[in-house]
């Protein structure tokens, strides 16, 4: 890869984090509304005597949600994918920067080399 296209490929790759943290909060957003949603339920239900009946409860009822597993697997799976991209940014960041440093040492010897 040249130099010059370093800067556009971390560009990208930050786009993308930008992206995926977004992703995250949108999932985060939507689990927490199920949650909500099942602790008004419990609130409300009379039938349910002391903290254990509601703990219980609401396990339950998480459990049966028909989307708060499958939330939970594509938080998962953002999370996985963002830390991948994390780590290439990284990488390119860190070969961006031995370049430059291989061509400042290149220039600083051509510059050695005429002056002898």
């Amino acid at each position: 890869m040249n130099l010059n296209e370093y800067p556009q490929l971390i560009a990208k790759l930050q786009a993308q984090l930008f992206n995926l943290d977004f992703a995250v909060e949108q999932a985060q957003v939507i689990l927490k509304q199920i949650e909500a949603e099942i602790d008004a339920n419990i609130a409300f239900d009379k039938e349910l005597r002391n903290d254990s009946q509601r703990k219980a409860a609401r396990i339950t009822m998480l459990d049966n949600h028909p989307n708060y597993w499958e939330q939970q697997e594509i938080l998962s799976q953002i999370k996985a994918k963002h830390q991948q991209i994390y780590i290439e940014l990284g990488l390119r960041r860190n070969e961006f920067s031995v370049l430059k440093l291989e061509r400042r040492e290149a220039i600083a010897r051509l510059e050695m080399q005429s002056a002898s």
